[in-house]
């Protein structure tokens, strides 16, 4: 029996720091697990402000005491903005802010998912500013009284108050279901904790300790270091007592027909038994896992008038991979005997019908249903859509990860029962526009909407010249990359610089077609920022049959966009004289002319600090300060300071008018929206009327005289019939 690497659990599965970060960074760029940005006020040692963060990608390590886990978000582009106690705006800004907490398994219902809870106890946070920052920041914090420490500090209380109160936790498995029963292959709990494992690069690991019933052991705190062999992101390791002695051995006895206490644990026949088939004595049965295959060993005897046999045999089971499928062989029995073909038939019917087919073939169905409920997102999509049987068949991804994801099991080592793997991630990045287009002449194309036309226009990414390239125009970037086309993942085009505004002609390879068998193919790779802020990867060549004609193809990934919108709060700040009157619809209402205050603020979305910004109010461009516009209503007064602006009405006068900003970003990114403002001059509000009971009249009617005996202790007078009003 192998050594127990699962730390006493039935199961082990370990997850690399490597594999973590790249599937923090899709789902970072499909909009998940942390906000893109943020525009939070800050109020804190006697400083008021506000802050708007723009995020890159987060980066998880996991070098921290156990079971404690990093994650660093860097910000850039960004700004900070003090109203008090002197008005002052820094921008652009960068840094990263570091958020260090501990994992734990939380447990809601018959779920139980891995977390850092951030109201679980004081995770700590720190805010470094980069050099280029600090060397903005220190001047104008010195004219602010503020030290550089003190500004640090106070973004990292609003960053752990906007951790405490908006996000509350970042769940870093989906619900696993666990359920407390006799199934040796449902989960009934789970450990997890983090791995510094120091004895090479990269080598850090998150650990999850599964067990599969009330009575199984485990310590997570002995698993100090990571088993993932090199080349692989994960592993799951199973115990070979698990396996033979709670999955394989009530199989084995229920397919026999026999009590599981015929067997001792993990797997071994205690007593003689009829052998299958009816013909013969079972005297033993061992399975064991030696040399990373099952080893099954037996001896059988049987007699007659006038006979005897006694034979022992054994063969191996062994379980691999075969095309990405996992595949179960059994070798041919060795036979120390030599036995009649009836005697072979119900050995040959043990050994690779009972054992094998009925046996083995339920253990490995049991072990990989095991993994999917265990360790993940369950059985989801119809993941097994073909079933188990026979010798399993293809295995699609089994979900596992910390985010969502699959792996493709890659080689198998039954030592404990070590399934190597590689991840297929499930959480992407999804598609906004997928196309392409071939061209003679010049052309442009919008990426975000896939639209082409002959010239530039707005929303044109990218133009085609033939005589001089390609050129990203209207704000948009490239990169040429020397990854393949079908390779390239927009985490890597979101590390590329995207900063290219043209590709020469000489960059565009003249080849022959992709589906030229006997010439070469080439193409350039390049990724690109659109002009609304989406990532996209492309190729392109001019294809030599064609007389040079551009091919380009390209998928433009529908990740966060910049966006701007107005946010506005009226507020009465003087009431006229109150006028109470009931109206048609017995409502009860008052009425009185009022002064409006009206403050709005313009909030871009991911763009780049600082920001220069536009206000047009009733179709007049505003200017910075006090002023006043010309309405239907007559002068409106404003202040305008920055992305800020207040408005105020006159007693009883109405205001009616659209609003609109824009903003152009360090980038040159320009957004653009409008509102519409419909203040009115006088107030009303009203209560609809809501009757508690109907009005009733009565009429007094004289009762019929053979009546009024029926009734001998009423007096005898009129009695009253009601009629509703109404």
């Amino acid at each position: 029996m192998a050594l127990d690497r699962t730390a006493g659990f039935d199961m082990l599965v370990q997850i690399s720091e490597n594999e973590l970060n790249n599937q923090l960074a899709t789902a970072f760029l499909a909009g998940g697990i942390f906000p893109p940005s943020i525009s939070v006020p800050v109020n804190a040692g006697g400083v008021s402000g506000s802050a708007d963060l723009n995020f890159d990608t987060p980066v998880a390590d996991l070098d921290r005491p156990r079971p404690r886990m990093g994650l660093t978000v860097p910000f850039s582009n960004s700004q900070l903005q003090i109203t008090a106690p002197l008005a002052l705006t820094v921008a652009p800004i960068g840094g990263a802010i570091t958020v260090v907490d501990s994992i734990a398994m939380v447990t809601e219902g018959s779920n139980q998912f891995a977390t850092m809870d951030f109201n679980a106890g004081a995770p700590t946070v720190n805010v470094a500013f980069d050099p280029a920052s600090v060397s903005l920041l220190e001047p104008l914090l010195d004219v602010a009284g503020l030290s550089l420490t003190q500004a640090q500090n106070m973004m990292a209380g609003v960053v752990l108050d906007q951790l405490q109160s908006s996000i509350g936790r970042i769940d870093l498995t989906p619900a696993i279901p666990v359920v407390d029963d006799t199934d040796a292959t449902t989960v009934f709990d789970i450990d997890v904790t983090t791995v510094n494992d120091t004895t090479a690069l990269d080598r850090d690991c998150l650990a999850f300790g599964v067990r599969m019933s009330s009575d199984g052991g485990g310590n997570i705190n002995n698993v100090t270091s990571s088993l993932i062999p090199a080349g692989s992101q994960s592993l799951v390791t199973m115990s070979n007592f698990w396996l033979l002695a709670r999955v394989m051995r009530p199989r084995i006895a229920s397919s026999m027909g026999r009590p599981v206490t015929d067997f001792d644990t993990p797997l071994r026949l205690n007593r003689s038994i009829p052998a299958p088939g009816g013909q013969g004595t079972l005297r033993s049965l061992e399975a064991r896992v030696v040399a990373n295959r099952i080893s099954v060993t037996g001896r059988a005897t049987d007699s007659g008038s006038g006979w005897s046999a006694e034979s022992n045999f054994s063969f191996f089971i062994d379980i691999g991979l075969d095309a990405g499928a996992i595949t179960v062989t059994a070798t041919t029995p060795v036979v120390d005997t030599d036995v009649d073909l009836a005697w072979w038939v119900w050995l040959a019917s043990l050994g690779l019908g009972g054992l094998f087919g009925g046996i083995v073939g339920v253990i490995i169905a049991a072990v990989v249903l095991a993994i999917v409920e265990a360790v993940a997102e369950g059985i989801a999509d119809g993941l097994i859509s073909d079933g188990i049987s026979g010798a399993i068949g293809g295995l699609p991804a089994i979900p596992l990860g910390p985010i969502g994801g699959g792996l493709t099991l890659s080689s198998i080592v039954l030592d404990d029962l070590e399934l190597r793997s590689s991840i297929v991630r499930s959480v992407s990045v999804p598609v906004k526009h997928q196309g392409g287009n071939v061209g003679l002449g010049g052309f442009s194309v919008d990426l975000d909407s896939g639209a082409l036309s002959a010239g530039v226009l707005p929303g044109t990414d990218l133009a085609w010249n033939p005589a001089s390239g390609l050129n990203a125009v209207g704000g948009s970037g490239l990169t040429v990359t020397g990854t393949s086309f079908g390779a390239l993942t927009p985490v890597q085009i979101s590390r590329l610089p995207l900063a290219t505004s043209q590709m020469s002609l000489g960059l565009i390879p003249l080849t022959w077609p992709r589906w030229f068998l006997f010439m070469p193919h080439h193409e350039v790779v390049f990724g690109m920022r659109t002009s609304e802020g989406r990532l996209a990867k492309l190729r392109a060549w001019r294809q030599i049959d064609q007389q040079g004609a551009l091919h380009l193809d390209w998928i433009t990934f529908d990740t966060p966009t910049p966006s701007l919108h107005i946010a506005a709060r009226w507020s009465v700040t003087e009431r006229g004289e109150v006028t109470d009157y009931i109206a048609k619809d017995c409502s009860r209402c008052r009425s009185s002319p009022v002064r409006w205050c009206g403050v709005f603020e313009a909030w871009p979305r991911l763009t780049a600090f600082p920001v220069d910004y536009e206000w047009c109010l009733c179709g007049q461009t505003l200017e910075q300060g006090d002023g006043k516009v010309k309405s239907a209503a007559g002068i409106i007064p404003y202040r305008l300071e920055g992305r800020r602006l207040k408005v105020a009405t006159e007693m009883g006068q109405s205001f009616k008018c659209e609003l609109c900003v824009s903003a152009i970003d360090a980038r040159g990114l320009e957004l653009y929206t409008c509102i519409q403002l419909n203040q009115p001059g006088i107030e009303r509000r009203c209560r609809p009327c809501k009757p508690t009971r109907k009005d009733v009249s009565v009429n007094l009617l004289p009762v019929a005289a053979e009546l009024a005996y029926w009734r001998p202790l009423l007096p005898r007078e009129p009695l009253v019939e009601v009629d509703p009003i109404g």
